[in-house]
């Protein structure tokens, strides 16, 4: 055989074997496995005042013993957070899960925002607003066993916020055909689509408020997202029993929470994993303590309206999957605007404007009603209406978040507005 022959041959052993290691390394796919739980953990914003947001720092311990219960998940999804949530959870966790828990969180001073407990090494996150007031979705990466994590979670628009969309409110790539609450799902899905790559393992989780079978559940199905509690083979929500159902208790009382009784009616949370990776649903999965408890001393079963979600995912991974945990920036998105600066004087005549319009309470509703046209016809339900709300209006404020020069004679607002120093409607619009 001629040397160059036989230098061929060489080489082109040497290659094959050098592409057969490679894939075998490929084929050499381990099961790995991850568990994650979602729970809308009620801000309380609608209790009492005297009842401390319906007990949310004894609320939040509950929820704590539960996740030791479970054996400290190593990812946790929460609804329905704010400032005072991560001060309670920086107080339980300890007691029960030791330094396990990394929050993640952003100082959002929202009422209604999302934060995510894990026991993985956190590579990033990005929050951002989404359409309508009050809402947002938090992205998070985690480096876990079956290779990086990426969760989106978040809570969309309910019944009493939900409605059409229109150009003002749903910008792309939501479709006139949306409404609000189906946009929202879809810049979750954007959110998570633009963070996870190939070998991520991507997770949607958080309260709907859509049940299955219906359009945002659709939307997110023909985005490539599947519900892990049908896919586990759990029964659908039986409203008569409250079996494998996640909603329905009071929100503005703990009659409900301290009830082992009482019963959900609709399955609205949900824990769903994308197609792109190999994964399935393993025990448990489905419906968190639905069972509530452990019954704490003053008699608390549950530690929210809703009951939590969570999954097991079991899914194949290989060595590459797993060494493509590359570190990523943590970022905040911010909105800023193109308009003109405003006069400082400008700036101030409408911030005192708006305080005027918006703060405090109506003390003399029959003072009020004189101003208006045809009194007499809304004399009575006037009157009976701002007194019942006086108590509440003396507790709200406004802010104003930006202010710019819309023309000669005009100013763009944006701004929120809070209840006790907290934010309870915000990304609100104005021209003053």
């Amino acid at each position: 055989m001629r040397k160059g022959a036989a230098a061929a041959i060489a080489i082109g052993l040497t290659l094959a074997l050098v592409a057969g290691c490679n894939s075998g390394n490929e084929r050499q796919a381990t099961d790995a496995r991850v568990r994650v739980v979602s729970q809308n953990l009620l801000h309380g914003i609608a209790c009492p005042p005297a009842t401390d947001r319906c007990r949310l720092s004894e609320r939040v311990e509950l929820f704590a013993t539960q996740l030791s219960e479970a054996g400290c998940p190593e990812i946790v999804a929460v609804q329905e957070a704010n400032a005072e949530t991560v001060e309670a959870l920086r107080g339980a966790l300890p007691e029960v899960c030791g330094d396990r828990y990394e929050i993640v969180w952003d100082d959002d001073p929202g009422v209604d925002r999302e934060l995510v407990l894990t026991t993985d090494r956190v590579l990033g996150s990005e929050r951002i607003r989404l359409a309508g007031p009050l809402r947002s979705a938090l992205w998070v990466r985690v480096a876990a066993e079956v290779g990086p994590v990426d969760l989106v979670t978040t809570h969309l628009a309910s019944s009493s916020d939900d409605r059409p969309c229109d150009a003002a409110i749903c910008p792309p790539p939501c479709e006139t055909a949306d409404t609000v609450n189906t946009c929202q799902a879809r810049q979750a899905a954007d959110l998570l689509d633009a963070h996870t790559g190939p070998r991520s393992v991507g997770v949607l989780a958080g309260d709907l408020n859509a049940k299955p079978g219906e359009p945002t559940l659709e939307v997110l199905h023909d985005r490539g997202y599947l519900d892990t509690h049908r896919m586990a083979g759990n029964a659908a929500c039986d409203p008569e029993t409250g079996a494998q159902c996640t909603s329905g208790r009071v929100d503005d009382a703990l009659t409900d929470m301290t009830d082992p009784a009482s019963r959900q009616v609709e399955r609205i949370d949900y824990v769903l994993v994308h197609t792109r990776r190999d994964c399935r649903a393993a025990r448990p999965t489905g419906v968190f303590a639905p069972e509530g408890g452990p019954r704490t001393a003053d008699g608390l079963v549950f530690p929210a309206d809703h009951s939590g979600v969570q999954a097991t995912l079991r899914c194949e991974t290989t060595a590459a999957d797993r060494s493509a945990t590359s570190e990523t920036t943590r970022t905040t998105s911010t909105t800023t605007s193109d308009g003109a600066a405003v006069a400082p004087e400008t700036q101030a005549a409408v911030t005192a404007a708006f305080d005027t319009l918006f703060g405090g309470a109506v003390t003399d509703p029959a003072a009020k009603l004189a101003a208006l046209e045809d009194a007499d016809l809304l004399r009575d339900s006037f009157i009976q209406r701002m007194t019942e709300v006086a108590a509440l209006a003396a507790r709200t404020s406004v802010r104003i978040d930006t202010m710019t020069a819309a023309g000669p004679d005009a100013v763009d607002v944006t701004f929120s507005i809070l209840l006790d120093d907290a934010v309870v409607l915000d990304a609100l619009a104005g021209r003053a």
